[in-house]
């Protein structure tokens, strides 16, 4: 395939960012770009922001922050913040509100990047460990045979990914964890984590009590959980990475609730790579695509309509497989690491184009 774009980069070793990262890395493999990356400890845009130039010519930020987060505070001042802080020609933002319309910066199309996920780029990238100790780290994760003996890993879009499934017994899955309030860096932030703290503990007392042996669900073990819900922690073998995955798998039903600054969390992205049926509380923000309620998810407000949304899918095999379907399709095609990138990248090409000819 022809080279259709440059891209020039800073590299930032960012769990928020590794999607992002793979699919350029992708893109430039397959030959569909050229790209010229720059290792670097440290980000000049934020945590979790890159910013990409574009054949030399388009700034292009990708923002993967959770909700409206740019800084300590509440949401105008979040919004004023990002109104006055980039200069960019294109701001594609993983929790994308048209909200941020009003208060987008000067000439700057703002436009939704969608699901994020915690992946690693299956390329060699140990020369983007600048220190000795980073590349030994490195190795041990990647390398197959020292990654079993030090039981460290690395996981890929393809460790995420499987197909529509037809189980015997439809099972439910809801492995999550609570945030411990005290560690809130404001007042609005702390009673937040609260809120969803009680949601998802709530849901997995129903669940538990409802569909017994059919429900896995519980909480990862840490000081604040095991403090205030000792009865809800699941043991080190379900919340490892590598035994989640699997669990994912093996459950046609998953649940998802809404993040911290009300983001949707990196397990709805995992669902959704794997194929599963979602019951999801209401999505706060837009993807990019056709993804809608009762296509590729089932939507609840509070946990006893949790409960009759799970029924739902349990009483219609048919809807399930045709939910599992649906987001395979979504994730083949916006999820994906080099799909959600060339997408990005198209979007950018059609309105520079749009305004060269307006012009």
């Amino acid at each position: 395939m022809k080279t259709l774009l440059e891209c020039e980069m800073d590299y930032v070793a960012n769990p928020h960012l590794m999607q992002i990262y793979s699919g350029f890395f992708e893109l430039q493999k397959k030959g569909i770009i050229k790209l010229k990356v720059r290792p670097t400890g440290k980000s000049t845009t934020g945590p979790h922001i890159l910013i990409v130039k574009v054949n030399n010519k388009y700034k292009v930020a990708y923002d993967a922050l959770d909700g409206f987060s740019w800084i300590v505070g509440g949401k105008e001042e979040n919004l004023s913040y990002f109104q006055k802080s980039f200069d960019v020609d294109f701001y594609f933002k993983r929790s994308f509100h048209q909200l941020l319309h009003q208060y987008k910066p000067a000439n700057c199309q703002v436009l939704p990047l969608g699901l994020n996920y915690n992946i690693y780029p299956s390329c060699n990238m140990l020369a983007f460990n600048p220190s000795f100790g980073d590349k030994v780290k490195y190795v041990m994760k990647s390398n197959k045979l020292l990654r079993k003996l030090a039981k460290k890993n690395f996981f890929y879009s393809q460790d995420f990914e499987y197909f529509p499934t037809k189980h015997a017994v439809d099972r439910i899955l809801f492995l999550t964890r609570v945030w411990d309030p005290a560690e809130a860096r404001w007042e609005g932030s702390r009673s937040h984590r609260e809120m969803v703290n009680q949601t998802r503990v709530e849901c997995i007392r129903l669940c538990r009590k409802e569909f017994g042996e059919r429900f896995t669900g519980g909480l990862i073990a840490d000081a604040y959980s095991e403090k205030y819900y000792s009865d809800l922690i699941m043991p080190g073998e379900y919340t490892s990475k590598r035994r989640f995955l699997q669990a994912v798998r093996e459950h046609s039903i998953c649940i998802a609730t809404t993040g911290l600054h009300d983001s949707i969390g990196w397990k709805f992205g995992e669902y959704v790579a794997a194929s599963r049926a979602i019951v999801s509380e209401p999505l706060q923000y837009e993807l990019p695509g056709e993804f809608g309620k009762d296509q590729n998810y089932l939507e609840f407000q509070t946990p006893s309509q949790l409960i009759e949304q799970i029924y739902t899918l349990l009483n219609n095999k048919e809807k399930i497989l045709k939910m599992m379907n649906a987001n395979k399709d979504y994730y083949d095609n916006f999820v994906k690491p080099e799909k959600l990138v060339l997408n990005t990248l198209f979007q950018v090409i059609n309105h520079s184009d749009k305004k060269t000819n307006l012009a």
